[in-house]
């Protein structure tokens, strides 16, 4: 393999930091999975964990690609913008585990910090994206090369992050 190509499929501190961003989701999930679901509030619940462990996964991923597989050209826009969509929902994960009581989404503390630092993500999100491929040239735009997976997803998630806006409010209702 050539090394242009190195990092550029999955592995496994891929898989790791997959199931590690699952983890995040599920604290912010198992209370309301305790709860009566029909089975149209499954689907959603299924959604919200599956969109939650996506994106939970960013700080995890971008840790094990950056420092222990030092692969050559990372971190892409992507792979940054990931790892700060990522971090509001592993904060308030720990916040959510520490703090005694049921529903943590009544506490202003759990509640301000995902509000707060998921509005601070999105809008970096939005700048960086806003200022790398919407305000330049079209020939500049066009000069992105082939990038791997993990700048991909970091890039759609960066683009729709208003479906992150609407998860933090599912989440906190």
């Amino acid at each position: 393999m050539r090394r242009s190509q190195i990092g550029r499929d999955v592995n496994v501190l891929d898989g790791l930091a997959l199931v590690t961003g699952s983890a995040i989701a599920s604290v912010h999930i198992l209370r309301v999975m305790r709860s009566d679901l029909s089975a149209g509030g499954w689907v959603m619940i299924c959604l919200i964990f599956a969109w939650v462990a996506l994106t939970a996964t960013g700080p995890f991923l971008f840790v094990a690609r950056r420092y222990s597989r030092r692969l050559p050209g990372y971190p892409l826009v992507g792979d940054s913008l990931w790892a700060i969509l990522g971090v509001p929902w592993l904060i308030t994960a720990i916040i959510e585990s520490v703090l005694p009581g049921d529903d943590p989404s009544h506490n202003p503390l759990f509640a301000a910090t995902l509000v707060v630092s998921l509005a601070i993500a999105c809008l970096i999100a939005v700048v960086v994206v806003w200022t790398t491929w919407v305000i330049v040239p079209p020939d500049q735009a066009m000069e992105m090369e082939v990038t791997p997976w993990t700048s991909r997803v970091g890039l759609i998630l960066s683009i729709a992050w208003p479906i992150q806006c609407g998860i933090c409010m599912m989440v906190l209702s």
